[in-house]
């Protein structure tokens, strides 16, 4: 019953809190027992960071908005290194490995992807093997010894194929996404850009 009472008064005392009281408390005279009060200024250093926030949405919008990613050119650019070296580790034209190579591909548009096959497998929208466009991302699982979901990434080209570091032994080659062992590795697809 206490509780209740208690509850009642902090609701009434909220109820009819002036501008400058955020909180009164009550006796059961009426007599006020506890107020907080505080006063109302502007704050000019939010404000200011607001202002700033909003431009640089207004940039980013902007930029986005001219920024038109030619799939043709990636893919292009991709197949300029086919035959290219295999090198574990790699991130430039003297040997790539998957991810690397992706990353050197993405790099040369303007765009930064992350390091490994994993970390690239987290950005992007998701999209269907019926949905595949040229330049989307495809992640494997090769290595299950590796204890981690995504191993292996290329780059669909169209028509069921992609391009890919594959290995030492192979270097960079153009595979069939449905006609090669990759098929029972498929995890999943990202599409980076529109």
């Amino acid at each position: 019953m206490k509780k209740i009472i208690l509850l009642t008064i902090i609701l009434h005392s909220m109820l009819f809190a002036g501008h400058k009281n955020i909180f009164i408390i009550k006796n059961q005279d009426g007599t006020v027992v506890s107020g907080k009060k505080i006063q109302h200024t502007h704050n000019t250093f939010f404000d200011d960071l607001i202002e700033e926030q909003k431009k640089l949405l207004s940039e980013l919008k902007r930029v986005k908005s001219k920024t038109k990613y030619n799939k043709d050119n990636i893919v292009n650019n991709a197949k300029h290194y086919l035959g290219g070296k295999y090198v574990w580790g790699g991130t430039q034209p003297k040997g790539f490995d998957c991810s690397g190579y992706v990353k050197y591909l993405y790099e040369q548009q303007g765009i930064e992807l992350p390091r490994t096959a994993y970390e690239q497998s987290k950005v992007g929208l998701y999209v269907t093997r019926k949905e595949l466009k040229k330049g989307d991302l495809l992640f494997f699982l090769t290595d299950k010894s590796r204890h981690i979901p995504i191993t292996h990434v290329g780059m669909y080209i169209g028509n069921d194929k992609f391009i890919h570091a594959a290995s030492r032994r192979k270097g960079i080659i153009i595979s069939s996404l449905s006609k090669s062992k990759y098929n029972k590795y498929f995890v999943k697809a990202k599409r980076i850009i529109e």
